[in-house]
């Protein structure tokens, strides 16, 4: 079974869609499908890091001006037909996947946005909302299957692995993989200011990190800090913290899933209304947008939460009602595969 994923990474966009395709493809493998990739190669693609993982990339020129065009370059660069397309894109929608029909039997979506029509067979928002199922109504065929929620959250094997080796006064930053608003600096120096000799912190930035040469400077010169670049073994951090600061988006639900209490900022306009309703339902604190953010609020929030373990302990369960251990990736691979060989 061939599958094929259309996604991209860059400076501007993160690795988050990649890293989330990677998750799916790696799952989809493991049950016999042989999965292809296509990407932009732009500033920032991380074309290295799926090969390194074992998939094919057929490459894409950075600028194409529509839909139509991508389209166009995708099928001009494909050499088989495939059972599924999987789009993970924000600026391709029903028009991209109408075209791509002529070489993929079935299409799935992932998104998050719910702002344009789809063409597709399969639509998975791994995000939590009231009424989920409202926001696709008028946007997919009426025969799309619908995979909304957490509980279709695409987590790596890691996360299934249950552990118990939290530190105490131990922390983890994490803004993502670009982290475009430089707020790892922020939160290094107000780990700085709160002079609290037994704390330490994991801080993990992406390949792509404007600042990782600043970064990597200021960490040597504090011992009780360890930076981690491009790991594979989020898991791990997330298990050994006693709490998290970072952003919103995917990594909701690895926090959930690890019972880890977060602070959030979002950093993206999509990231908000998700990020008020866990905060709303008491499964992280939601301090605010990037732009609103300082290294005092960091130092502030950081301390005023270190010093309530038992508040600290109410968050992380309930977010571990969010994404349960039977959640997730698989789900997604058995309703796949329920499509596939309807």
């Amino acid at each position: 079974m061939n599958i094929l994923f259309r996604v991209d990474a860059s400076i501007t966009l993160g690795s988050g869609h990649v890293m989330r395709c990677l998750t799916l493809a790696s799952a989809l493998r493991n049950s016999g499908a042989i999965c292809d990739f296509v990407c932009r190669i732009q500033p920032g693609h991380l074309t290295e890091t799926i090969q390194q993982q074992g998939f094919n990339v057929y490459h894409l020129p950075a600028a194409l001006p529509d839909q139509n065009a991508d389209a166009q370059a995708t099928l001009s660069v494909l050499n088989k037909d495939y059972a599924l397309l999987v789009v993970d894109h924000y600026q391709l929608a029903a028009d991209y996947c109408s075209r791509l029909r002529a070489c993929c039997r079935y299409i799935m979506v992932i998104d998050d946005l719910a702002n344009r029509l789809h063409d597709c067979d399969i639509l998975l928002d791994q995000n939590l909302f009231a009424k989920p199922e409202l926001r696709y109504t008028a946007l997919v065929p009426a025969n799309c299957k619908l995979l909304l929620g957490p509980h279709f959250a695409l987590l790596r094997q890691e996360f299934y692995q249950q552990q118990d080796n939290t530190l105490p006064l131990h922390i983890l930053v994490g803004f993502g993989g670009s982290d475009e608003q430089n707020l790892t600096q922020l939160a290094i120096q107000a780990i700085k200011q709160l002079k609290l000799p037994d704390l330490t912190a994991d801080i993990v930035i992406g390949t792509n990190n404007p600042w990782r040469t600043s970064i990597e400077q200021q960490i040597a010169c504090l011992p009780n800090l360890t930076l981690h670049i491009q790991c594979n073994y989020m898991a791990k951090l997330m298990h050994r913290a006693q709490l998290m600061l970072g952003a919103g988006g995917s990594s909701h639900w690895e926090r959930c899933i690890c019972a880890l209490p977060g602070l959030i900022v979002t950093v993206a306009e999509n990231q908000q209304a998700t990020t008020a309703y866990l905060d709303e339902l008491g499964a992280c604190v939601w301090l605010g947008q990037a732009a609103d953010m300082s290294a005092q609020r960091f130092a502030e929030q950081l301390f005023y939460y270190l010093s309530q373990p038992e508040l600290l302990n109410e968050i992380g369960q309930t977010a571990a009602c969010i994404v349960p251990l039977n959640a997730g990736t698989m789900n997604v691979v058995a309703a796949i595969r329920n499509v596939l060989m309807s």
